[in-house]
């Protein structure tokens, strides 16, 4: 029978910085009474190892809620025109599979393929999660908060690359290990 091998949770540098940006978009959230989730998100999906790779992780999440919150309005905006009192919510089925087959198409045109997870969870927040009257303030806001979470990670990892950050922790590595 092979051996198996059980590793420890490893807290990184990265771990640390998602941690941190999440946090400080939830207080900047917070300080100005309004709900942090989709900006903490955001920032959880926009840090990576380094600036480049947070803007590919970021701009996945930030393109794919873009292309996924226009479309959503569009489509919604459709659907009002045959429903005005949004009680017919079966016609947001074929809405629905129009509006990922655009979604795919549209993130191919713009070369990120990978933006089309992101873009589908909120095209169909919007179109089935949403109500009728403010499907448009809110598809906005999932932008701008989605946004501001992206930006946090990118000034994190600005503020702390990896190279820096490794730096520092030799340097207390080498402190803590000498003390008597």
């Amino acid at each position: 029978m092979a051996e198996q091998h059980h590793h420890l949770p490893h807290v990184g540098m990265r771990n640390l910085k998602s941690a941190l940006s999440a946090a400080l978009c939830a207080t900047v959230y917070y300080i100005m009474d309004r709900n942090p989730t989709f900006a903490c998100i955001g920032a959880v999906y926009g840090m990576g190892n380094n600036l480049p790779h947070s803007w590919q992780q970021g701009g996945n999440r930030l393109i794919g809620t873009i292309i996924g919150g226009i479309l959503g309005m569009v489509l919604f905006w459709l659907y009002l025109l045959v429903s005005p009192t949004g009680e017919d919510r079966a016609l947001l089925i074929p809405l629905t599979f129009v509006g990922v087959v655009i979604l795919i198409c549209l993130a191919q045109f713009f070369q990120w393929p990978t933006a089309v997870q992101p873009g589908s969870v909120v095209l169909c927040i919007i179109l089935f999660n949403t109500p009728v009257d403010t499907y448009v303030s809110y598809a906005v806001n999932r932008m701008v908060d989605t946004g501001v979470g992206v930006v946090m990670s990118m000034v994190i990892n600005c503020l702390l690359p990896q190279e820096r950050l490794e730096g520092w922790k030799q340097y207390w590595e080498g402190r803590l290990n000498r003390a008597p």
